[in-house]
């Protein structure tokens, strides 16, 4: 079973295109938040503490190339809805509290060799690499007891079957999954800082914020594996501490997978209407432009 599971999360490194669905919801204590004292930080902690995320849409690897949509909806507050677009190495977004109608967001994706961006190409190319990489992290050293196979078959959407890997958190095994979370840590951050994804600074702060994290009992990941080897489906449910309170977090996210390795069938074109991020800052704090 769980060589079944090392093999499929290998062969995701060679899924090329895609169209994706999925969601998150977030239950958070304050407690989640730690020390951290940046204003930005709290009031984006406060929006999405109790919040649903809930998203779709299509991508290309080479090219890097892809269109979404996402509907984020804080817990009593209205949804929001968010367009991304990622053409011609740039990456177009529209917020409507920040945005004009019809006007997005710009951020560019620069090669190495290039000047300093706001996105790594890296990152955008190599995401089935990240994935594989991240999830052998995470799998290859769990003691195969952890996990369970669904005893039937699961009917997919497109008729064919797979099977459901799932590694269980419970009360036999929390202190022991929790040991090997925390000497996971080091090489999962690894991963992130060689994709270009998090910066040397931010290592050691994340890795101490993440080191504060411990499961808790009930919590599971699963993998909907195709008839191909394919991961067709994740689904994350976790509950956790954090920072030394005994208060329960909790996160679900959900993610599908579907038409891979197929061409996709974009249709959105590049915004006509653009606003540089440094243009934003601009707006939002003119003293600090002017410096």
């Amino acid at each position: 079973m769980k060589t079944d599971l090392l093999s499929a999360v290998s062969k995701q490194e060679q899924v090329k295109s895609y169209q994706f669905k999925g969601s998150i919801e977030l239950k958070a204590d304050g407690s989640l938040m730690g020390g951290a004292t940046s204003p930005m930080a709290a009031a984006m902690f406060a929006f999405l503490k109790e919040s649903k995320v809930e998203y779709s849409g299509l991508t290309t690897l080479e090219p890097a190339q892809m269109e979404a949509a996402f509907k984020v909806t804080p817990t009593g507050s209205s949804n929001i809805d968010i367009p991304v677009l990622i053409k011609d190495n740039k990456l177009f977004f529209h917020i409507p509290a920040l945005n004009k109608d019809e006007e997005y967001l710009m951020l560019p994706i620069q090669n190495k060799q290039g000047a300093a961006a706001a996105i790594p190409a890296d990152a955008l190319k190599n995401p089935g690499q990240l994935a594989t990489s991240l999830n052998t992290l995470l799998v290859s050293g769990i003691n195969p007891e952890w996990l369970q196979n669904s005893k039937d078959p699961v009917q997919l959407p497109d008729g064919s079957s797979s099977k459901r890997i799932t590694l269980d958190i419970n009360k036999k095994n929390e202190q022991a999954f929790n040991d090997y979370w925390s000497q996971s840590l080091p090489g999962l951050m690894d991963v992130f800082k060689s994709n270009g994804l998090i910066s040397a600074t931010a290592l050691d702060a994340w890795q101490k914020t993440l080191k504060q994290v411990q499961f808790r009992t009930p919590s599971t990941i699963s993998f909907l594996i195709d008839e191909q080897g394919f991961i067709h489906e994740q689904n994350w449910s976790l509950s956790f501490t954090a920072n030394g309170s005994t208060n329960i977090n909790h996160l679900a996210w959900t993610q599908t997978l579907s038409d891979l390795n197929q061409t996709p069938a974009f249709t959105k074109e590049v915004p006509a209407k653009q606003k540089s991020v440094e243009d934003l800052l601009k707006l939002i704090n003119p003293a600090a432009a002017k410096k």
